[in-house]
């Protein structure tokens, strides 16, 4: 510690403590009274005192000894000299100042708040950074209202450094923020996740996947210059969580990897390293894919995403289309901020964005993690009003794109403890984050609690199944999209694993969706549902099965929609028409024969003329986007041809359907 006489140093007041004492709550407000009392009498009661400037040069070199003391960091010596100057001397100011500081400094709060009101005593108005340090002891001991006091009174002094000043104002801030929350406790029953997954080493960052059968963590292995950060995976078996082994691959090196961010259906991994050959700066961002149970070489993200700054935390959203990050480059608003760039059409990732005032300060913001509902962002700040450390904070995002004030998540999940990496479940009813407070070892490890109602995300689900070769149930490594049938977007997106053909997209609940499945060599699928009713909990399971290209296959098409009793195509038909279109042209040779189909309702002729008038109408739309006219061919069936009984209202509807039969190849 430098000269603590020097009003330029700045001791740290954020210390580590497990939980606030809400039992101290009667005695606090007996303690603020008498706080308050004195405050108002101290000008009256004050006496003679001497200073550093008018000392003697017996005290004033005991003194200058104990700060010495201090500079070499002997504090036990310190503390003694100053306690023995302070005896002979009770009425020399500067030794309890000093005195006051050094116990700050030493984490005695208790006796640092007692020195310094000896120098209240002597002379309030004496030196700004007495009140200052003052307030650093009523707040390290939960006097969260003699502490904002305090601050206001060191704010009332005309010469203090702009630093300090933005500290006491965010000290004060905090005070009062605790003072209440501490009041309105929020659910919170953190489980530890067992055996399998911590150890004697510290675990932190955890990465779950949309089902909650697989997590990747960080595991730190050693001690010291000598310690290593690599990923471990554990997977879910039975209710429990299986031994956590080595991320395989080449992911884990002799470099310290970190801050990973999984997607939804685990088959993207991002995350930080720094100094590694051939990156941009300090830390950079990287990313890796998974082949069955392997991971394909690392990559870099690259420009403009890393830079020559200190890029890191990444977190990938649900649709692999947008990537949160932290970052100290130029142009943040100041200390680490949160930053987010979008994936262009060209699958390049794009300039980044800063996410603004209503997200970052000037001090650090840290640990994005956007939901899969695409709107609700966690991140921990030491800025917005908390407990003093890291807090974690939600925010959602609204429909002009900006973001909503930040609330803190709530005491006792936030806490004098730096907390931090929270992740929360796809379902949005569990969250799952690190911490030293809760073990005996007092090392980090994983835990998982049931997130109250009001800090959850919007409603999401998940989409899962398996796709496989209808011919002979082998996998298929094919590309799931799931559309937004009202906006036409594509709102999750997902590659099968092409060993277990295995996939995983997340669903906002409360809207109908198209799903479609493409790969190289079959006729591409398509589904259509509705999540509008659907119990968050549950998860959609679709197995996929897909038919080689081949003639004479019948395709249902079963997002194409009409008018009722109309040919005219409805607009979001356009989404499935879309991905017909991009099937013939990956396939150029193909000759189709369109093929429309009603139920039994209305006469034999209607029913013609309706389905013939249907399967032109969609080859009009195919020719008007660019489909030769002589690789297309329509014709209607009416009613003669039905997959399914027309006697129930569910029947009726699988007979009205749009098909394509691949004619020619």
């Amino acid at each position: 510690m430098a000269n603590l006489a020097a009003d330029t140093q700045v001791p740290q007041y954020s210390v580590m403590k497990s939980v606030v004492g809400c039992q101290l709550l009667v005695v606090r407000k007996l303690m603020l009274f008498c706080f308050f009392l004195f405050t108002l009498s101290t000008h009256l009661l004050a006496q003679n005192y001497s200073s550093v400037k008018n000392a003697s040069k017996k005290t004033l070199a005991a003194w200058k000894d104990a700060a010495d003391l201090i500079a070499r960091e002997d504090y036990p010596e310190a503390t003694d000299a100053l306690l023995n100057l302070t005896q002979s001397e009770p009425k020399f100011i500067d030794g309890w100042l000093m005195l006051g500081e050094l116990y700050n400094e030493q984490k005695e709060f208790d006796k640092g708040r007692s020195a310094l009101l000896e120098v209240m005593k002597l002379d309030p108005a004496y030196a700004s950074k007495s009140w200052f340090f003052l307030a650093q002891s009523y707040w390290n001991l939960d006097s969260f209202y003699a502490c904002a006091n305090a601050c206001d009174r060191f704010l009332q002094f005309q010469t203090i450094s702009k630093e300090r000043q933005q500290q006491a104002l965010q000290m004060k801030r905090n005070s009062l923020f605790a003072s209440e929350a501490i009041k309105h406790p929020v659910p919170f029953d953190p489980k530890n996740l067992g055996g399998g997954i911590n150890s004697e080493q510290p675990e932190y960052l955890p990465s779950v996947t949309g089902d909650e059968q697989t997590i990747v963590f960080t595991r730190r292995l050693g001690k010291g210059p000598a310690a290593n950060e690599d990923f471990f995976i554990s997977r879910k078996m039975n209710g429990a969580w299986m031994p956590a082994v080595p991320l395989s691959g080449n992911v884990n090196t002799l470099y310290n990897e970190g801050a990973q961010s999984l997607t939804p259906d685990g088959n993207e991994l991002y995350y930080a390293a720094c100094d590694k050959p051939g990156g941009y700066g300090s830390c950079d961002i990287y990313f890796t894919q998974r082949k069955g149970k392997e991971w394909t070489d690392v990559k870099n993200v690259g420009s403009p995403v890393c830079t020559n700054a200190w890029e890191t935390q990444p977190c990938i959203g649900a649709d692999g289309n947008t990537l949160y990050f932290v970052s100290n480059r130029p142009g943040g608003k100041g200390g680490s901020d949160i930053w987010v760039s979008y994936k262009g059409k060209n699958g390049k990732w794009q300039l980044p964005i800063n996410l603004g005032d209503s997200i970052n300060t000037q001090y650090d913001e840290k640990s994005p993690f956007i939901h899969p509902d695409g709107v609700t962002l966690y991140f921990s700040s030491k800025g917005h009003p908390g407990f003093g450390g890291d807090d974690i904070f939600i925010s959602r995002r609204k429909s002009d794109g900006t973001w909503s004030t930040p609330k803190n998540i709530g005491y006792p999940i936030n806490s004098r403890n730096d907390e931090n990496s929270l992740v929360v479940s796809l379902n949005g009813q569990h969250a799952y984050f690190a911490s030293d407070r809760l073990s005996d070892n007092r090392n980090y490890d994983l835990y998982y609690f049931d997130l109250y109602k009001e800090a959850q995300p919007l409603s999401t689900t998940f989409l899962k199944g398996i796709v496989t070769n209808a011919d002979d149930a082998t996998a298929v490594a094919a590309n799931i999209q799931l559309i937004d049938l009202e906006t036409g977007m594509v709102v999750g997106e997902s590659d099968a694993d092409p060993v277990d053909g295995s996939y995983l997209v997340s669903i906002p609940n409360g809207k109908d969706y198209a799903l479609n499945v493409a790969a190289t060599g079959y006729l591409f699928y398509s589904q259509n549902f509705s999540l509008k009713d659907h119990p968050a909990e549950k998860p959609f399971l679709i197995n996929v099965e897909m038919k080689p290209i081949a003639v004479n296959v019948p395709v249902v098409l079963h997002n194409i929609f009409f008018e009722t009793d109309s040919y005219v195509l409805k607009e979001e038909s356009k989404v499935e028409l879309g991905k017909l279109i991009d099937f013939l042209n990956q396939n150029p040779s193909l000759k189709i024969l369109i093929s429309g189909h009603t139920d039994n309702q209305g006469s034999d002729e209607h029913n013609q003329k309706l389905s013939d008038d249907r399967a032109k109408s969609v080859k009009d739309y195919l020719v008007s986007n660019s489909i030769a006219a002589t690789r297309l061919s329509s014709k209607g069936f009416g009613e003669t041809k039905p997959i399914a009984t027309n006697d129930t209202p569910e029947g009726r509807a699988q007979n009205r359907r749009t098909e394509f039969t691949v004619i020619a190849n």
